[in-house]
């Protein structure tokens, strides 16, 4: 096991560093050990080497190790202490089973307690009730943005792209015209695009004279939760198609009611989240 070394300079107070071990030290490297050791030196024993027997431990000899040894016996009375890293498969101390998993994470925010630091340096103080001089206590928090974002794609997303919350989305609404060469259906798409602009809804318009395949891909890459796809043959049959980024709801509606079904389907998509957030900050 390694040494967690925040753990240890809590413990001790001050500040630390690995040691220089020289000839005349009375330390021999790769075979330190509690048993018989010569110096004035003090050692701190893990916790989780309490009520252990039989261990092997450096013989403060060089190419020796010393078998048997037995803490309390070979030593004496020690106090415990937890100064250890954690590693994968640690156990667990309220249930006692190997349940430790070690991943990766994000840090979306952090907390500096400062103290008295800067406003020192500054020579910043106020007058307190009994007129006496202080230094006012710092302290400062950050949310960093574009790793809140990456932590949500990380959460959200599948083997297309992300799929935004519609409560964080930089959209609400895709707007996907096929075929913006068809007057009809470019006019209608025009028309829709000022509507719910003018509805407040938060939409993104994508016009391009390219292919389906194309603009379903890049629209999959955004990850804007509702999505409304317009076409000739759609708009034929007085219908418009919306299909939502996780591919949970596909419908086709009628022209007359694309707009109450988008902002319907805001406010279903908005409650969930809203919803999820409660449950979560319950458990």
């Amino acid at each position: 096991m390694d040494v967690n070394e925040t753990k240890l300079t809590n413990l001790l107070g001050s500040d630390i560093h690995p040691a220089v071990i020289t000839e005349d030290c009375g330390l021999k490297a790769g075979y330190i050990g509690p048993y018989q050791i010569q110096g004035n030196y003090t050692i701190l024993f893990d916790r989780s080497l309490h009520n252990s027997k039989n261990l092997s431990c450096g013989a403060n000899v060089e190419e020796y190790h010393y078998v048997g040894f037995q803490i309390e016996r070979d030593y004496g009375k020690v106090e415990y202490h937890d100064l250890s890293k954690v590693k994968e498969g640690g156990i667990c101390p309220h249930c006692g089973k190997q349940a430790l998993s070690i991943v990766r994470g994000i840090e979306v925010g952090n907390i500096f307690q400062l103290g008295t630091k800067y406003t020192k340096a500054m020579n910043m103080q106020y007058i307190d009730k009994d007129g006496n001089y202080q230094y006012p206590i710092m302290g400062c928090y950050g949310i960093g943005v574009g790793r809140l974002a990456a932590s949500v794609c990380e959460v959200h997303h599948d083997e297309y792209g992300p799929i935004w919350p519609i409560t964080i989305a930089p959209w609400q609404v895709h707007l996907c015209c096929l075929r913006s060469d068809d007057i009809p259906t470019k006019e209608f798409a025009d028309h829709l695009y000022e509507e719910l602009l003018l509805k407040r809804v938060e939409v993104i318009y994508d016009d391009r004279n390219v292919r389906a395949g194309v603009m379903f891909s890049d629209a999959d890459l955004l990850g804007v939760p509702i999505r409304v796809i317009l076409s000739p043959k759609n708009l034929q049959e007085d219908q418009v198609e919306i299909i939502s980024r996780d591919k949970k709801i596909a419908m086709r509606v009628k022209k007359e009611d694309v707009v109450h079904t988008i902002q319907k389907l805001i406010h279903e998509f908005i409650k969930e989240k809203e919803s999820e957030v409660i449950t979560n900050a319950q458990n």
